[in-house]
């Protein structure tokens, strides 16, 4: 190769990298347009909503691996509800999705089963009992504010519980695995500031979609008052 293929061949590479870097779903301090911020185990690509699949097994009667047009197919329903996280700043919006009760009619969960372990894209996850997850409170989303769910929400599909903190609602979501017994969650072995269950404690909040220095006083548990 002649020197000057050689520098069209490198700058070429230097693109494609370029190009494939800016596409990583990447954690941002500064707010989005909804007042959300975004947080990231690993930066990963967004997925190709066309190839995904749901893997629904474990401890049930019937496996299933279901696209996100099969997800669309099931009752949908909306809720307005504010996401909390842990490091003190809040977002509230529209979700759209669909209750944890429909995949339980669909692959029928044995006797034994008592928790489910939810896997993500990013190789984050999170346990949850199941009776938790039926909580008329919790929704699997597939929409968010008015749109579908962006990739830099965690699309396809996401967990939504207002009750706990945003390290329970897990992102990028590819499994859901019906186990005999919960495990607590992957955060817990990050840091102290963790709990296995995530319930949002009393204390105070910055509602980011209410402005940046804005500040309010919360008693624990689903915020509704703002």
């Amino acid at each position: 190769m002649n020197r000057r293929r050689f520098l069209l061949a490198a700058g070429a590479s230097s693109a494609a990298i370029r190009a494939t870097e800016t596409k990583l779903l990447l954690p941002s301090d500064q707010p989005d347009e909804h007042g959300f911020r975004l947080m990231w185990y690993n930066p990963i690509p967004p997925i190709d909503q066309k190839t995904w699949r749901l893997k629904i097994g474990g401890l049930v009667e019937r496996a299933a691996s279901l696209s996100l047009a099969d997800l669309r197919k099931l009752p949908q329903e909306s809720q307005s509800s504010r996401m909390k996280c842990v490091q003190c700043w809040s977002a509230r919006t529209e979700w759209g999705g669909f209750r944890f009760g429909a995949l339980l009619e669909m692959v029928k969960p044995k006797a034994r089963a008592r928790a489910v372990r939810v896997d993500c894209a990013d190789k984050w996850y999170e346990y949850f009992a199941i009776h938790d997850l039926q909580s008329p409170r919790v929704l699997l989303a597939l929409a968010m504010a008015g749109a579908p769910l962006a990739g830099q929400h965690g699309a396809p599909l996401r967990l939504i519980d207002p009750s706990r903190y945003g390290y329970k609602s897990a992102k990028l979501i590819t499994s859901i695995q019906f186990v005999s017994e919960g495990k607590g969650s992957m955060a817990c072995d990050i840091g102290p500031y963790y709990s296995p269950t995530g319930e949002i404690q009393a204390g105070y909040d910055h509602p980011l979609d209410l402005g940046a220095k804005a500040r309010r006083k919360i008693s624990g548990g689903e915020i509704t008052d703002y």
